[in-house]
């Protein structure tokens, strides 16, 4: 019994997954509802972490530097090749902010929570300013949309969900620091939460992979390109991280991303002038597999050493 609850633990992210592409067309209906979950799992999170480390730090300059120099570097690249549609899947997939939720996966891996949790906002901030500012460049269309209506559409959907759990926190902590310090010792509750989580954000995955007009050869080759990229950004980014002393918040940070997020910006500013759905999409959606699969062997390794 043991092994199996073992089992269960090692790989639900990617049990989540499998029951939200299985499942897509009944919880992709549900999918705006996880903004509860999250919300209930960053505070279990966040009454862990110490507000004071909240800060700007000389690695977070260097994984924004990736995130927007590599992003224009390879959209420029294949865009000169001719391919248009790889183009835009490499650029989404690097240039999506991290995942708020990447900071439950840092501290159960035994990661710096706070750092990981201050590039979640610094690269938010990042894409809603570079997105309407970039994109009207790349499609007439995105021009369409005034400037800090784009800027405040993107950060809406992201702010409120860090600020919120944050500052209630902080509230606890200094109002009932009892219920704050039963929180932070519930800290494995966020884990199964982000579990959850995953079963909407498959679902949504799967939905717009599915309406998506890509080919069999496009859709392989747009999912092979978002594992090389995954797997190199969670690459550099513990590499860059060891240098600057956490190399499992620098592999999250760099690593985990936002995709539907992602998935959300590159249907309001790249849409084709036919109307159809971006086929980065597919790209960026098989990216959201790609990370689960490393992290969860990165915490099946982490529990294997541990016992």
């Amino acid at each position: 019994m043991n092994r199996i609850i073992g089992f269960i633990k090692n790989w639900a992210l990617l049990f989540a997954l499998l029951v939200g592409c299985l499942g897509y067309e009944f919880f992709s209906a549900y999918a705006d509802k996880t903004v509860y979950l999250i919300f209930v799992m960053l505070l279990f999170t966040f009454c862990r972490i110490d507000p004071s480390q909240i800060r700007f730090r000389k690695v977070h300059l260097v994984f924004l530097s990736i995130q927007l120099f590599g992003a224009m570097g390879l959209y420029y690249l294949f865009a000169a090749l001719g391919w248009n549609n790889l183009a835009e899947s490499c650029m989404m997939c690097i240039l999506t902010p991290t995942a708020a939720a990447s900071a439950v996966v840092t501290m159960k891996l035994g990661g710096d929570g706070a750092s990981n949790t201050t590039y979640v906002l610094l690269s938010s901030l990042l894409i809603s300013f570079v997105a309407p500012l970039w994109f009207p460049f790349l499609h007439e269309s995105a021009g369409e949309i005034p400037f800090w209506i784009a800027c405040w559409s993107i950060l809406k959907r992201v702010l409120p969900l860090l600020a919120g759990p944050f500052l209630l926190a902080i509230l606890l902590k200094y109002a009932a620091p009892g219920v704050h310090d039963r929180l932070a010792r519930w800290h494995e509750v966020s884990f199964y939460l982000w579990a959850a989580c995953l079963v909407f954000a498959a679902a949504q995955m799967m939905d717009a992979i599915l309406r998506s007009t890509a080919g069999v050869r496009m859709s392989a080759l747009l999912a092979a390109s978002s594992a090389i990229l995954c797997a190199s950004l969670f690459f550099f980014g513990k590499r860059l991280g060891r240098h600057y002393g956490d190399s499992i918040s620098g592999g999250q940070s760099l690593g985990q991303k936002n995709m539907v997020l992602g998935i959300w910006v590159a249907s309001m500013f790249l849409t084709p002038a036919d109307g159809t759905t971006p086929m980065a999409i597919v790209g960026m959606g098989t990216y959201i597999i790609w990370q689960n699969i490393i992290n969860s062997w990165q915490l099946w390794r982490k529990r294997r050493s541990e016992a």
